[in-house]
């Protein structure tokens, strides 16, 4: 019961302090606001290089601005910057003309941060690029409600959120480890219990060699009545064969003989008898004493699958424990490496 309680706890845990982690607010306007663009380019062969500087709002994630003026030559300078964000990538296109020039500049690029997008990209002439430039957009301010204006609340947020995160891990760990030790007294019970069942098997085992030394010594015994009765058939054969050759004048002496005879075979039989049943109950001793080990033996070899199984879900939850910690702490910090500068 104790196991099964922690391992539905710590996911639990786990789940509450991540879903408080990775929650984060949403946004409908995360880079409104007044932006500072600045656009640099390098030189193209006698043309040196240039820089200028405007400013533009940012509305709906969209910034669109149009400037026209007159050059020396009399003609119309005419400039037409758009941009758009999306999922943090900013794009950005402008097209001038001067009378009857005309050209283009396109960038793209991310947001370094809140408050800052830098683009890379090129001055073309339809298709022909002309000059490699740069355009960076800065945030001057920022709209109620985008990601600059909501930085503060969000930064206390996320720490709040990690706070709770690091309660639940450090919860999880304290768990972690009671688990262990509880898992470790349970395997020093089973080793315990199966060294007290190798001292039952000895024991068995001894009982067993007992037996079997009882039964060799009743095969002695039986060994030594044939050979007794085996030698009292010989010498009784010796003495008919006496008799025969005095049977004219020994009738009397060979009935004698005859009678020693017949008493030694019913010695022989009664011995037999006596050796057949000693055996017998050897024999059906030995038999119970071997049912008793392959009982003993099947029970330890359970014992043994049982523990073994034990064992194994243990390690596996060990394993588990500690790849749930190391992914833990592993995302903890990943989580603080992104969270924001304070």
């Amino acid at each position: 019961m104790r196991s099964q309680h922690v391992t539905l706890t710590r996911p639990m845990l786990l789940a509450a302090g991540l879903s408080l982690f990775f929650a984060q607010p949403a946004t409908a306007v995360e880079y409104d606001g007044n932006w500072q663009f600045t656009l640099s380019c390098a030189a193209n062969g006698a043309q040196a290089a240039f820089s200028e500087r405007f400013t533009a709002p940012i509305t709906q994630n969209a910034a669109t601005r149009t400037r026209s003026s007159r050059n020396a030559q009399g003609g119309d300078d005419i400039s037409r910057f758009t941009a758009r964000i999306e999922g943090g990538q900013m794009t950005a296109s402008m097209d001038r003309s001067r009378g009857a020039e005309r050209w283009s500049l396109r960038f793209a690029g991310p947001a370094t941060s809140e408050t800052r997008f830098e683009l890379a990209g090129g001055m073309f002439a339809g298709d022909r690029q002309l000059r490699s430039c740069r355009l960076v957009a800065e945030a001057v301010s920022s709209a109620p409600g985008s990601l600059a204006a909501t930085a503060p609340a969000r930064a206390e947020a996320t720490r709040q959120q990690l706070a709770t995160a690091l309660a639940a891990l450090t919860a999880l760990e304290a768990s972690g480890a009671a688990e262990v030790q509880a898992l470790q007294t349970d395997l020093d019970l089973a080793r315990f219990e199966a060294s007290t069942m190798r001292a039952e098997l000895d024991r068995r085992g001894a009982a067993v060699a007992a037996l079997e030394a009882r039964l060799r010594t009743a095969e002695a015994a039986a060994t030594q009545a044939q050979a007794a009765q085996t030698q009292a058939v010989a010498t009784a054969t010796a003495e008919i064969n006496q008799r025969d050759q005095r049977i004219a004048t020994a009738a009397t002496e060979r009935a004698a003989l005859q009678a020693r005879v017949t008493a030694a075979e019913a010695a022989t039989a009664q011995a037999q008898a006596a050796a057949a049943t000693e055996r017998a109950a050897l024999q059906a001793r030995i038999t119970a004493a071997e049912a008793a080990t392959a009982q003993a033996q099947a029970a330890a070899a359970n014992e043994r699958t049982a523990l073994q199984a034990r064992i194994t879900a243990a390690e596996a939850t060990a394993t588990q424990l500690r790849g749930a910690l190391e992914t833990a702490q592993r995302e903890l910090t990943e989580a603080r490496a992104a969270q924001p500068p304070r």
